[in-house]
């Protein structure tokens, strides 16, 4: 009698293992690293999404896309695909992937906290009854408190501070005003990270801070919508931007960019192939716009003839 207790014991104990293996097989999971502007739109709406029509199940890492990219480089943070802001921070991948696609753009915006004692001019700013220049001219204030991220880690941060720079050219602003807004690229006074700034502003420590436009959107913050010649989202304004500079140590002079949402599959992982190719999708794409990105005709960074059939099907 012991030997067949013992026999059924065992084929269900291996029963088990191979149930448990099978539910791993079955429930892979894609690590998804990504801009930290794109943190709502990642972990509330595009990976749970993608998890319902795939049964893959998401994982995902925000961060200052230049600081993020240096981290998948020297294999600190994992991940099968990644979303950065502009194609810059992709220089640091160039060992693991060789090609990227921008889709979407994200204009930059000025959020502000709507209990700051600078909210009712803000408020006049935001409603046209006062113009644009008055904004610079407010955050110049030695009293006003500014966030931003920081230039040399986050193309955030890197764009808001070429924003005011070239605000001062456009609007022959007094010498000066940049520099009294914003201080050095990393002032400590101003500078926080991606994924906590906005937090900041809502606990009412900043007046207003550097955002992307969805950003602000998802929050219910008010916010002040910046022209396209200093939103840095319409890539007919390139010339435009391109005459804003700034130098950062380790990164030499930079010089204004449009911002386009840029992703790409890393060490021609399958799972995240699969993540892009649903982002892209016309159902991630409705997500995308519902947040308030613009869709914008597919480009490609590095070698565009190994970007993938399922990729290069999806641009509009």
């Amino acid at each position: 009698m012991s030997r067949p207790r013992f026999v059924g014991a065992a084929a269900a104990a291996l029963g088990g293992l191979a149930l448990l293996a099978g539910c791993g097989a079955a429930a892979p999971t894609v690590s998804v690293a990504y801009a930290g502007s794109l943190a709502a739109l990642m972990d509330q709406q595009l990976g749970p999404a993608f998890t319902r029509a795939t049964h893959v199940a998401y994982q995902g890492r925000g961060g200052g896309s230049f600081g993020l990219a240096q981290e998948i480089a020297s294999g600190t943070v994992p991940a099968d695909v990644f979303f950065s802001m502009g194609t810059a921070p992709l220089d640091a991948l160039r060992s693991k992937t060789t090609w990227a696609v921008e889709f979407a753009t994200s204009p930059l915006v000025v959020a502000y906290n709507p209990k700051s004692p600078y909210a009712p001019e803000l408020d006049q700013i935001r409603e046209g009854r006062r113009p644009i220049q008055d904004l610079f001219s407010l955050m110049a204030r030695p009293g006003f408190h500014l966030g931003r991220t920081n230039p040399a880690t986050d193309p955030q941060g890197r764009a808001f501070y070429l924003m005011v720079e070239l605000a001062q050219q456009l609007y022959h602003l007094p010498d000066g005003t940049a520099r009294r807004i914003l201080g050095p690229p990393d002032n400590p006074r101003q500078v926080f990270s991606e994924t906590g700034i906005l937090s900041q502003l809502e606990a009412g420590a900043l007046d207003a801070s550097s955002a992307f436009l969805p950003e602000a959107v998802e929050r219910h913050l008010p916010y002040i919508a910046l022209p396209n010649a200093l939103n840095f989202a319409d890539p007919a304004d390139a010339p435009l931007y391109a005459q804003a500079s700034l130098t950062l140590p380790h990164a030499g002079t930079v010089r204004g960019a449009p911002l386009a949402v840029a992703a790409t599959v890393l060490d021609h992982s399958r799972l995240g192939l699969r993540f892009l190719s649903y982002a892209l999708s016309p159902a991630g794409r409705r997500i995308f716009e519902r947040d308030g990105y613009r869709w914008i005709p597919f480009s490609y960074w590095g070698n565009a003839a190994a970007v993938p059939a399922a990729i290069r099907r999806e641009s509009p």
